[in-house]
């Protein structure tokens, strides 16, 4: 715990795809221990309906963020898998649940709005939207130049026909002043019909999904206002345990700032429980 930090102004966290069937630990740590309020989107009503029922005090939506346009849903026996895209199935049909559940079981129509026309100033951006990524970025590029910290799920290989590539979707963000600084997590999935431990999720190597955290580009972070430098400070601890990367923000902060806080942290780093993730 960093106590000893505080923001003055909420941090804003806005999740995209905030579907509940993926646990979203990252946001709910960073929610429960600092000033910070969340905006969510779910165009799925009946995840929606979960959000609005178990999360009275956080703002969620039932739509969806992309050109502005109204689009089909595309509603999968999986839920996770329901995406405006249809699954790239001469793919997925390779691995084990993917290849029955990315089945379209019923279309919806859905309202989408453009990330630029959201009023709120963003500081953590979390972006889920099946394949969808591109065109969230498209509509929203001043939204994300302005916000602090992006999560995006991308894909090595497209899971969704006309999906972009992992290598596309972060070239679009670092043409946005971000650079990757993690993998939030690493998804592996085994060519079917081999098993490790039984479990047909777990893979040996072969990358299926990649949740990338985006930190504004390191030359950039000089030029922030103390508040956002505090921001994201609270970010990158909170939500993804970045502990040496926390020292270099307070460091320039103090040293920008003529604040003291770097002794403080240090202090409470021994404390910490670090282990390398890969």
């Amino acid at each position: 715990m960093i106590n000893f930090i505080k923001n003055n102004n909420p941090i804003c966290i806005c999740d995209i795809g905030a579907s509940p069937i993926d646990k979203t630990d990252f946001i709910d740590d960073l929610y429960n221990n600092s000033n910070s309020k969340i905006i969510g989107f779910e165009p799925n009503i009946e995840e929606f309906n979960k959000l609005e029922k178990n999360n009275p005090k956080k703002n969620y939506y039932n739509f969806a963020i992309g050109d502005g346009s109204e689009k089909i849903l595309n509603i999968c026996k999986g839920v996770g898998m329901t995406s405006f895209l249809e699954p790239n199935m001469d793919y997925l049909k390779n691995f084990s649940w993917f290849d029955t559940n990315s089945e379209i079981i019923k279309k919806e129509k859905v309202k989408t709005i453009k990330l630029d026309s959201l009023k709120e100033k963003i500081d953590f951006l979390k972006i889920d939207v099946q394949g969808y990524e591109s065109e969230v970025i498209k509509y929203g590029k001043e939204k994300i130049k302005n916000s602090l910290v992006v999560q995006i799920e991308t894909s090595p290989i497209p899971l969704y026909k006309k999906e972009k590539t992992f290598t596309e979707v972060i070239g679009k963000i670092e043409k946005l002043g971000f650079s990757l600084h993690m993998f939030n997590k690493v998804n592996t999935k085994p060519f079917k019909p081999m098993k490790l431990n039984n479990n047909i999720f777990m893979g040996i190597n072969h990358l299926f999904q990649l949740d990338c955290v985006m930190i504004k580009n390191l030359d950039e972070i000089n030029n922030l206002k103390k508040e956002d430098i505090i921001k994201m400070i609270l970010i990158m601890f909170y939500s993804f345990k970045s502990y040496d990367f926390v020292d270099y923000l307070i460091s320039i902060m103090d040293k920008k700032f003529n604040t003291n806080f770097i002794e403080q942290y240090r202090l409470i780093g021994a404390s910490f429980k670090i282990s390398k993730r890969y």
